[in-house]
């Protein structure tokens, strides 16, 4: 489910041994390469799924104005919030 170039939600599904599937949603950017493109991985959004799918493109997009210190209209939506501050932190 990538968008061209910029920031994305991925979803992760991962079995573990006793057969129990988790799911993980990843904020992930992608980057160009003398190797090609790539993706990294920005930080983890854990097992909070963050809404319908079909809104992940605008939830990504928010994010990735506000981790590049854009300021928003309006009252500041604190799962946005609590996410730039997580990536944040993982970037120090």
């Amino acid at each position: 489910m990538c968008y061209g170039s910029g920031m994305y939600i991925r979803k992760s599904i991962r079995k573990a041994k006793n057969g129990k599937h988790y799911v993980n949603y990843l904020l992930v950017e992608s980057v160009s390469t003398p190797k090609g493109p790539r993706q990294r991985s920005i930080c983890s959004l854990g097992s909070l799924e963050p809404g319908p799918p079909e809104r992940w493109h605008a939830l990504a997009k928010r994010l990735e104005a506000a981790l590049a210190g854009q300021l928003s209209l309006g009252e500041p939506d604190p799962l946005v919030e609590g996410i730039v501050a997580k990536a944040r932190k993982r970037g120090q």
